[in-house]
Parts: C-alpha cells; sequence; structure tokens
C-alpha cells in the first residue's frame, strides 16, 4: 500500500482507471491474495466512484453487489440489446466475466467498443480483481469500469 502512495505522489500514477486499479491490486497481493477489507481500508480517492464489488458467497445467478460506485449507478442503466436472451446494462457486462476472475485467480479484463440501441458508440473497459477473506478461497471480486461516450 505504501508502494502506491509513493507512486502516486511521484506522479507515476496510470492514466487509464483501470490500469489504477489494477495496479493497486496488484501492490496489495504480495504472497496473498487481498480481502475486501484490504481494498476498503485503501486511498482510491475518485476511483472509488467506478467501482464495484461482489460478494460471490450471495450471488446465485446474478451478482450481488456489496458496493457500486457513484459513477456505475449511471451505467447500470444503460441497456445492450442482442446481447442475450435478455437485456444486458454495461454493468452486468463488466461483472459478466467474475466467474472467470475467481476460478483463475487472477485479473480479468475487458476493452470493447460498444453500439447502443440509440447508435451511439461508447469505449469500454473493465477490470475484475479476485479477492479472498481467508487466502485460499475466492470470496468476492472487485471490479472497475470505464465508459466514454456515454
Amino acid at each position: 500500500m505504501r508502494t502506491v502512495i509513493k507512486e502516486r505522489q511521484a506522479g507515476l500514477t496510470e492514466r487509464r482507471l483501470t490500469g489504477r486499479i489494477l495496479k493497486t491490486w496488484r501492490a496489495c497481493t504480495d504472497d496473498r491474495l487481498p480481502s475486501w477489507a484490504d481494498m476498503l481500508s485503501l486511498d482510491l480517492g475518485e476511483d472509488w466512484k467506478s467501482c464495484f464489488a461482489v460478494d460471490l458467497s450471495l450471488s446465485d445467478g446474478f451478482p450481488y453487489f456489496i458496493y457500486l460506485g457513484d459513477n456505475l449507478c449511471r451505467l447500470a442503466n444503460i441497456y445492450l440489446t442482442g446481447r442475450g436472451p435478455w437485456e444486458t446494462s454495461l454493468i452486468d457486462l463488466a461483472a459478466s466475466k467474475m466467474d472467470e476472475a475467481a476460478l483463475s485467480r487472477e485479473p480479468v479484463s475487458t476493452s470493447d467498443t460498444l453500439r447502443l440501441p440509440n447508435g451511439r458508440r461508447v469505449v469500454f473497459r473493465s477490470v475484475l480483481l479476485p479477492l479472498s477473506e481467508n487466502s485460499k478461497d475466492i470470496s468476492h471480486v472487485f471490479g472497475a469500469v470505464n465508459g466514454k461516450g456515454v
């Protein structure tokens, strides 16, 4: 965690939200996966508004969000059509690979240019990061989402 703070003070931060969150998560991993409590203790500043957390033990077919940043409330109301039997929101799309992050125990990144039903294009980026409360089992997934053009 001290490494992250020093890098921010030195102006060496990543420009992209997903890159900053990934770099911060990696700085916390040392010899174990960070926990949700570890993530809560970090000073992510304004980036918190674009982050979310899912408790996997409470997720049954759908993600159970225990945290959803203010910026993501807007993305939860933007739907994509033609992505399956139901309409999918941008936040659903971001969380759709949470099982992959949990099973691989590795970060999963997504970058895509999407077309909304109204014809507008959105550059969409997300990162999903596995978290563990006991250093063995993946208990949560922490994510960051950024959509430009919305």
